[in-house]
């Protein structure tokens, strides 16, 4: 749901303090969104990160008998952190991790407010329009050596990497652009306005830009599921586009069969790094099968692959594998239906749709279960609100 908080309120002096309340959580989401896409770049703000955005939840936070679905959450992170301290574990590491992961479902109990999505998300066109900008730069450049500087200082800068990975255009993934995928969303479902026009062109090339496979996949999806109607009642249309697209698709086939190829082709590789993961786990779970059920406890380290050291890593590719790995299937079952419960209880249809989209587009991702998702999270109970008799209307 989205208001024009530029409007005077015509209403009496008991509703006065909406608009001002509309304005005050559109610029902290501002701040939040701002420092999730840059706080590589400017020093300090990495530590603000989840501070900040545990700041909006508390300040907007509402305790009802929802809120009690998370008692049993509550009560397993805190044994398996328990456990997890006793065999030997980090206990900062551990309550890192505790935080996170309840804060992510505690993100559904805020109080919904009416919120400018346009000013809310407006960093991330920024982040969209930077990143643009430095593919089509090297693209057009095609200077290996000034890519391959710019790739090393984005690595040991920690932003990211940017590459190529089929020589057509270079690929910028760095740290943001896990909420690419979000203003994609919400710009695709707001009405016909300026703001949604501008958000739906900067985020599509945010996310070409990006080249992240998982976003192309949610962006379909999305698109798919937004004019699932227009589908039927112009059903010739798209067959004609879906032709049109397998013609492309063939034409360019060795190309992309190229890039798919690349991204298998050793344990170095993008998928070949997930699949190392996913052994891992499974190779832990061998040595001590009863984890795989109760988890091997909150802040235990990723165990080590054939090709990839991950002990010094709280971030890997398949974060949510991660999390898995400390809860358990028991713990991980326990989290999902909670969430599911609150975000039935606390979402709109649409807003249902946006959260599995974005929970899709990080699903192979780091970007997943962090404070990204907080943001995202709160902002679609702000913007796309169960019916609520006690939410103040506009």
């Amino acid at each position: 749901m989205l208001v024009d908080i530029a409007s005077p309120p015509a209403v009496s002096t008991t509703a006065t303090g909406r608009p001002r309340t509309a304005v005050l959580l559109s610029l902290a989401f501002f701040v939040a969104t701002l420092i999730l896409t840059r706080h590589p770049q400017l020093p300090g703000f990495s530590s603000l990160t989840a501070p900040f955005a545990l700041l909006i939840l508390l300040g907007t936070l509402r305790i009802d008998r929802d809120t009690l679905t998370l008692v049993p959450m509550v009560f397993y992170c805190c044994v398996s952190l328990v456990v997890s301290v006793f065999v030997g574990n980090q206990l900062s590491v551990g309550l890192r991790f505790l935080v996170i992961t309840l804060a992510t479902l505690l993100a559904f109990n805020v109080r919904a407010r009416p919120v400018s999505a346009a000013l809310a998300i407006f960093p991330v066109t920024l982040q969209a329009l930077v990143i643009a900008s430095i593919s089509i730069m090297l693209t057009v450049l095609q200077d290996p050596l000034l890519a391959a500087g710019m790739r090393g200082y984005a690595i040991t800068s920690d932003w990211g990497d940017i590459y190529s990975t089929d020589g057509i255009y270079y690929r910028v993934q760095v740290v943001g652009n896990a909420l690419l995928p979000l203003l994609f969303a919400v710009s695709l479902w707001q009405p016909p306005s300026t703001a949604r026009r501008w958000g739906l062109f900067t985020s599509t090339i945010g996310l070409l830009a990006a080249g992240n496979l998982t976003y192309f996949l949610m962006a379909g999806l999305a698109v798919a599921l937004r004019f699932r109607s227009h589908f039927y009642t112009h059903t010739r249309i798209w067959i004609s586009a879906l032709a049109l697209a397998l013609v492309v698709g063939i034409a360019f086939a060795d190309v992309g069969i190229s890039a798919i190829t690349r991204k298998f082709d050793d344990g170095a590789s993008s998928m070949g790094v997930r699949f190392d993961q996913i052994e891992a786990v499974a190779n832990a779970s061998d040595r001590a099968p009863a984890a795989l059920l109760t988890g091997a406890g909150l802040g235990s380290r990723f165990p080590n692959g054939r090709f990839v050291d991950y002990y010094d890593s709280l971030y890997i590719e398949l974060q949510a594998l991660y999390i898995g790995y400390q809860l358990g299937l028991l713990g991980a079952a326990l989290y999902a239906g909670t969430m599911i419960y609150l975000a039935r209880r606390r979402l709109s249809p649409d807003g249902r749709i946006l959260l599995g989209l974005y929970m899709l587009s990080g699903i192979s991702n780091p970007y997943i279960l962090d404070t990204n998702q907080i943001i995202a999270t709160m902002l679609l109970v702000h913007l796309f609100p169960k019916s609520d008799p006690d939410r103040p209307t506009a």
